[in-house]
């Protein structure tokens, strides 16, 4: 029986979808590097698209496996590179606000769980207009960039407007 419950566990990890979509919002490829056993943070990257005519901001983050999230940003402060809180993210309309080492990051604070390679964890997303989305973040070995997964920063195609508040899974 317990072969079965983990073929079933392996089988629904899986089949995880790596795309998430609610409203105009599209979360694409949430991931995040592997950290040592004792390490009290971790950061999560994604990249989000927003299909939508009208900018949206990302607000807040919240994950399970951590008491706190913040979203942060690195950034070259005279030479030095800084990381440091920030209050929002902006996603303009009809682009895409990459979420990246070295740039913008959400940050988590306090792990209750730290997360272990080929693993994944819930992070959720609160944006102003779209509201919440949540993703699994699927956890990468410490070398992984990520950098393969780059998508157009101009979304000009023709969009479809799902007014509906159900997330769907691409």
């Amino acid at each position: 029986m317990l072969k079965v419950i983990t073929a079933l566990l392996i089988s629904i990890i899986v089949a995880i979808p790596t795309t998430v979509t609610a409203n105009t919002i599209e979360i694409e490829h949430p991931w995040s590097k592997a950290v040592p056993p004792t390490s009290n943070v971790a950061a999560a990257f994604l990249s989000i698209i927003n299909h939508s005519n009208t900018d949206d901001t990302l607000i807040a983050a919240r994950s399970p496996i951590a008491e706190s999230a913040e979203l942060h940003i690195l950034n070259n402060g005279n030479g030095l590179m800084q990381m440091r809180k920030v209050d929002t993210i902006n996603i303009a309309a009809e682009h895409q606000q990459q979420l990246a080492p070295g740039g913008f990051h959400v940050m988590l604070f306090n792990l209750t769980e730290v997360p272990i390679i080929d693993s994944h964890f819930p992070l959720t997303l609160t944006f102003k207009h779209a509201g919440e989305i949540t993703v699994n973040v699927a956890v990468k070995p410490a070398t992984y960039s990520g950098e393969h997964h780059d998508i157009a920063h101009d979304i000009a195609h023709d969009i479809t407007h799902d007014d509906s508040h159900a997330l769907q899974h691409h």
